[in-house]
């Protein structure tokens, strides 16, 4: 009996190791790592990542934070609000007027690439608070996961570096005593009294955000993890992008 129960703890015992085995070459393989080459540890998953993320982190910043980085990328570059079609067109209409609010645009994101400069300790101490359950969690994710974790630790702190940047921006006056938020609120005020009324409500008219600041602010962050994600994506699906011995070994070749 004793050697019948000493046969079956060692079994138990043995099941329990490759389990644990299965699990950490689970994690390996959606790093895209062969299980049958390496275990991967907590350390290096964790590691690993972080390392991607800093990568990612930095490259993205630099990107944002050259001359004219928000205004010459397509993706990032920050308009008015639709909302603004009327106002523009006015504006189009006094000579050089076309021109004012295209400056107006500029400095709006002048303002983004002059904020984005100072963001970098946010996303630093986030990357430093993450847990190995974070680490695999992004492993597991789609391609931008990790901007959706930076999104839950870092968009509050993010709108308050931007704002700032962005209030001044947007009170430079465009025409006479008039400024893009002056003309936003003018405009948006009227609105929303039609569309607040019992007649607007009636007909569906739905009222716009009036805080234009607001609307800008969240653009330029977004934005930034626009560039961030790219960065992720590329290290997790290009060779070429894994540039060290570390992100190699965690996000192996596909």
């Amino acid at each position: 009996m004793k050697y019948r129960s000493f046969i079956l703890s060692a079994v138990a015992s043995s099941a329990l190791m490759l389990t644990a085995c299965s699990e950490m070459a689970t994690i390996a393989g959606i790093a895209g790592v062969p299980a049958a080459q390496q275990v991967l540890s907590q350390a290096d998953i964790s590691a690993g990542l972080k390392e991607a993320l800093n990568i990612g982190v930095n490259i993205g910043i630099q990107k944002l934070a050259a001359k004219n980085g928000y205004y010459n990328d397509v993706l990032a570059k920050i308009g008015l609000p639709e909302e603004c079609g009327v106002i523009l067109k006015n504006i189009s209409k006094v000579p050089g007027g076309s021109q004012l609010v295209e400056n107006a645009i500029k400095s709006i994101n002048a303002a983004a690439t002059d904020a984005v400069k100072d963001t970098a300790p946010i996303f630093a101490n986030a990357i430093k608070e993450m847990t190995f359950q974070d680490a695999t969690a992004i492993l597991r994710g789609n391609k931008t996961a990790a901007s959706t974790y930076f999104k839950s630790k870092t968009k509050t702190a993010l709108k308050g570096v931007f704002r700032k940047r962005m209030q001044a921006s947007i009170q430079k006056k465009l025409v006479g005593d008039m400024s893009a938020e002056s003309s936003w609120n003018a405009l948006t005020t009227k609105w929303n009294a039609v569309a607040s009324n019992p007649v607007g409500a009636m007909a569906g008219l739905k009222t716009v955000n009036t805080d234009l600041c607001d609307y800008l602010t969240d653009k330029a962050v977004d934005g930034l993890y626009l560039k961030v994600g790219e960065q992720e994506t590329k290290i997790r699906t290009e060779a070429s992008a894994r540039t060290s011995d570390l992100l190699k070994k965690v996000f192996g070749s596909r």
